[in-house]
């Protein structure tokens, strides 16, 4: 049977502030609550407390900077960046803060993440890119931002399927993101696990 690509963008359980690991659970699902709401003060004064709430995550494998990325509080994500939290913690499915945002297609938080320094290039556990995700998002803005931060061995990496960011772009039937990475030095010709090439997904 032919293989049928998919990107899996609904992954709810992983913003589920109830969700802890710890034995302070009370105390970290409120922290989980605060960052996604954009509830500041609250988290200022428990993180001024014990900074390593910073480094809590819940049973997804979620800090609190990806609870503020999945509400799109950008005052709360510079806040925690400012108190120290890694922008470059991944979750249980290998996804950082910035990868995140890009499957949530929240251009201001992915530019926010950028500038202080998250990591464009780190895979997921489907080996993917949040240049892949981006192929989703109808606004291509999102996608120009992250292939200026890319190489070309990273604008032609292929994901744990084969599929690069063109095929992902064709397959999700973007003319627009397709122009932009062929432009760009994306590889036409590279093929997944399928034997098929972007334009394969294009016409099907």
């Amino acid at each position: 049977m032919m293989r049928q690509a998919t990107m899996d963008f609904s992954t709810p359980s992983v913003f589920d502030p109830q969700k802890g690991d710890s034995s302070e659970e009370v105390d970290l699902t409120m922290v989980y609550q605060a960052a996604s709401n954009g509830d500041v003060s609250a988290l200022t004064a428990v993180i001024r407390e014990d900074p390593s709430i910073l480094e809590c995550c819940d049973s997804e494998g979620c800090t609190p900077l990806m609870h503020a990325v999945s509400g799109r509080q950008v005052d709360t994500v510079k806040l925690l960046l400012k108190m120290g939290a890694n922008i470059n913690t991944q979750d249980a499915y290998g996804r950082t803060s910035l990868c995140l945002a890009t499957y949530l297609g929240w251009l201001e938080g992915c530019v926010s993440l950028l500038r202080n320094g998250a990591k464009h290039n780190i895979p997921d556990k489907n080996g993917r890119l949040p240049l892949h995700a981006a192929t989703a998002e109808p606004d291509v803005r999102l996608l120009t931002v992250l292939v200026q931060q890319s190489n070309l061995n990273e604008i032609n990496h292929q994901d744990n399927e084969g599929m690069t960011a063109l095929h992902w772009a064709a397959f999700h039937n973007r003319p627009q993101h397709t122009q932009m990475l062929l432009k760009k030095g994306a590889d036409p010709t590279l093929v997944d696990k399928d034997f098929k090439t972007a334009l394969h997904w294009a016409v099907q």
